[in-house]
C-alpha cells in the first residue's frame, strides 16, 4: 500500500481521475471484475489496469468505463493479478515510479481457493501502514506540543521585554532620515496655500519599523482652540496606520514628534503623512520646508488633488525603532485593515560588503597621502575617506546604484576626538566629471543624478545624509562619496567615515 503526495498536472482534468486521486483504490490485473467476490467491491473501490502508453495509464471501473490517468492515485491498497500475468505488472510499477511513488504497492496473485490469504496480507499491509501513521502522528503532535510550549515561553518573554521597555521609555530609536528646515525667501506658507484638506507628504524610507514622525514649526498661531489633525496613511491600499488629533496648546515652535503607538511591521508600504488644521480662520501657521527636492513624488503636495505645492519637501524626521514594539501609549493607534498581500511599496536595501570592497580612490591626481584616502571597511560597514587641508577627497563605487534608485543615504561620522569639523557629501552620477561639477555646486543635478549637499559633522555627533536622483534612468549609475575640512588646515585625525549605506528602491 502506497501513499502519495501529489500535484495535480493540467492534463488531469476529467472528473474520474481526480476521483482516484483521492480514495483509496485496489487495482486488478488480468482478473475480470465479477470473479473478485461481491463483499470485496463494496468494501473498496477495484479499477482494472488496461494498459500503459507513454505518460497515461488507462483503467476501467467496474461497468468497464475506461479512465485516462496521468497522476499516480493517491492510495493504492494492492495489485491483486492473475499467477498467469505476472510480470507484466512491471511497465504499471515504472509508471508509477517516474510519478514520484517511492514504495511501490504490494503485488499479490489471486487464485481460487486463496482468496481470503491474499486479502488477509492485504489487510495486514494496511495496518502495518495504519501503526506507522499513527506513530507519526503521535510523534507531530508530541513535536507541535513542544513548539508551541517554546513559542508560548517566547511570547510571554518577549511581552514581559515590551512591558519593561514601555514602561522605562527604553524603545531604541534611530534617525533613518532627516530633513533639516532650511531658510526660505519666499516664505511660503504651504498650509495656507493648500485645500481644506491640507498637505501631504510621501515619506522616503520603507515602512518596516517607522517609529515616529517629527515634523518642524517655524511659526505657530496663536489660537490654542484650533487642532492640528495628522494621519500616515498607505499608497497601496488606502488604509489609515494612524492618526493624531493635536490642540495647537500641545505645539511648540521647532520639532514636533508624532509617535506610533507601535512600530510598524509586517509588509511594505508606501507611507504618507497628511496635515490639516481646524477652527483657525486667521493667520496659518508656517510648516518649515526642507531643500528642492528634484523629485516630484517627495515634494510637498495639495491633500486634495496630489499636485505639488512648490519644489521643496517638508522638514520632517523619521525614527525607526524595533517593529512590533509597543511606543508611548498616548497615541491613538489605528491598524491597517488589508485584506491583500502586496509585495510593494519602498524598499531599504543596505549596501553589501562586497560592494564597499569595490571603494577606491576617484581623484587620484589630486590627492596623496602616506596611507589610503579611501578604505573599505566591510566589518564596519564603512568607508573612510580622509580629507585633504585643502579641496575634497572624492571616493568611486562604480556601478552600485541600480535604475530604480530613488534615495541614497549613509551615516556621517568621525572616529577621533582630535578631529576638526567635516563636511561630507553624496554624489550618484556617470562620471567624475559630472560628481565634480555636482560637489562644487556649479550646477544642479540632471536625469539620472543626485547631490546630497554639504554637511558639516563634529565629532561626538552623526548625521544622516540623503542624495535623492533627480530621474531615474534605466542604467546603473555610479556613488561619489567626498569630505573636506570644514575650515581649510589642519586635517590631522580626521577619520571620516560614510557609514550603513543604503538605498532606498520602489517595489
Amino acid at each position: 500500500m502506497t501513499i502519495q503526495t501529489f500535484k495535480l498536472s493540467p492534463a488531469a482534468k476529467s472528473l474520474s481521475e481526480i476521483d482516484l486521486l483521492k480514495k483509496p483504490i485496489l487495482l486488478r490485473m488480468g482478473i475480470a471484475h465479477d470473479d473478485l467476490p461481491h463483499t470485496l467491491s463494496k468494501a473498496v473501490q477495484i479499477f482494472g489496469v488496461e494498459v500503459v502508453r507513454d505518460d497515461t495509464a488507462v483503467l476501467c471501473d467496474d461497468s468497464g468505463k475506461k479512465i485516462e490517468v496521468h497522476e499516480a492515485p493517491l492510495c493504492t491498497l494492492a495489485i491483486i493479478i492473475n499467477p498467469a500475468l505476472r510480470g507484466q505488472e512491471k511497465p504499471f510499477l515504472d509508471w508509477l515510479r517516474e510519478r514520484g511513488v517511492a514504495d511501490a504497492p504490494l503485488v499479490l496473485e489471486w487464485q481460487k481457493g486463496k482468496e481470503i490469504e491474499t486479502t488477509a496480507l492485504t489487510i495486514q499491509k494496511l495496518a502495518d501502514l495504519l501503526l506507522s501513521d499513527a506513530r507519526k502522528i503521535a510523534q507531530a503532535n508530541r513535536e507541535l506540543l513542544a513548539l508551541r510550549t517554546l513559542n508560548d515561553n517566547l511570547q510571554n518573554r518577549f511581552a514581559a521585554v515590551e512591558s519593561f521597555v514601555d514602561r522605562q521609555g527604553l524603545q531604541p530609536f534611530d534617525l533613518a532620515f532627516s530633513n533639516e528646515p532650511v531658510s526660505s525667501s519666499s516664505r511660503s506658507n504651504v498650509l495656507a496655500d493648500a485645500s481644506f484638506k491640507g498637505v501631504s507628504q510621501i515619506l522616503p524610507v520603507a515602512s518596516a519599523g517607522v517609529s515616529a514622525i517629527a515634523i518642524h514649526f517655524e511659526r505657530l498661531a496663536h489660537r490654542d482652540e484650533a487642532t492640528l489633525h495628522a494621519q500616515l496613511v498607505t499608497l497601496e491600499d488606502r488604509q489609515v496606520v494612524e492618526k493624531w488629533i493635536i490642540p495647537f496648546s500641545r505645539l511648540h515652535q521647532g520639532w514636533n514628534y508624532l509617535g506610533l503607538s507601535r512600530t510598524l511591521a509586517g509588509l511594505r508600504r508606501t507611507l504618507k503623512l497628511q496635515l490639516h488644521i481646524e477652527d483657525l480662520d486667521d493667520e496659518m501657521p508656517l510648516l518649515s520646508l526642507g531643500g528642492l527636492q528634484p523629485l516630484e513624488m517627495f515634494q510637498v503636495q495639495d491633500a486634495g488633488n496630489d499636485a505639488p505645492l512648490l519644489k521643496n519637501s517638508l522638514a520632517m524626521q523619521v525614527w525607526c525603532g524595533m517593529p512590533g514594539v509597543l511606543l508611548p501609549s498616548w497615541a491613538n493607534y489605528l491598524p491597517a485593515q488589508s485584506g491583500q498581500a502586496r509585495d510593494e511599496g519602498f524598499r531599504e536595501m543596505p549596501l553589501a560588503n562586497g560592494i564597499i570592497d569595490l571603494a577606491t580612490l576617484a581623484n587620484t591626481e589630486e590627492i596623496a597621502f602616506e596611507f589610503p584616502a579611501i578604505m573599505a571597511l566591510p566589518e564596519e560597514r564603512a568607508i573612510a575617506c580622509h580629507p585633504p587641508s585643502t579641496g575634497i577627497t572624492i571616493g568611486r563605487l562604480p556601478a552600485a546604484c541600480p535604475p530604480k534608485i530613488l534615495r541614497i543615504s549613509s551615516t556621517a561620522m568621525i572616529d577621533n576626538d582630535q578631529s576638526q569639523d567635516v563636511d561630507f557629501a553624496l554624489v550618484i552620477a556617470g562620471d567624475l566629471n559630472s560628481a565634480r561639477q555636482l560637489f562644487s555646486e556649479a550646477r544642479g543635478a540632471g536625469s539620472g543624478e543626485g547631490f546630497s549637499g554639504w554637511t558639516s559633522v563634529t565629532h561626538g555627533e552623526e548625521a544622516r545624509i540623503n542624495a535623492f536622483i533627480a530621474e531615474q534612468v534605466g542604467i546603473w549609475q555610479n556613488i561619489y562619496f567626498a569630505t573636506r575640512m570644514r575650515n581649510p588646515g589642519d586635517n590631522a585625525f580626521a577619520w571620516a567615515k560614510f557609514r550603513d549605506i543604503s538605498l532606498m528602491v520602489n517595489g
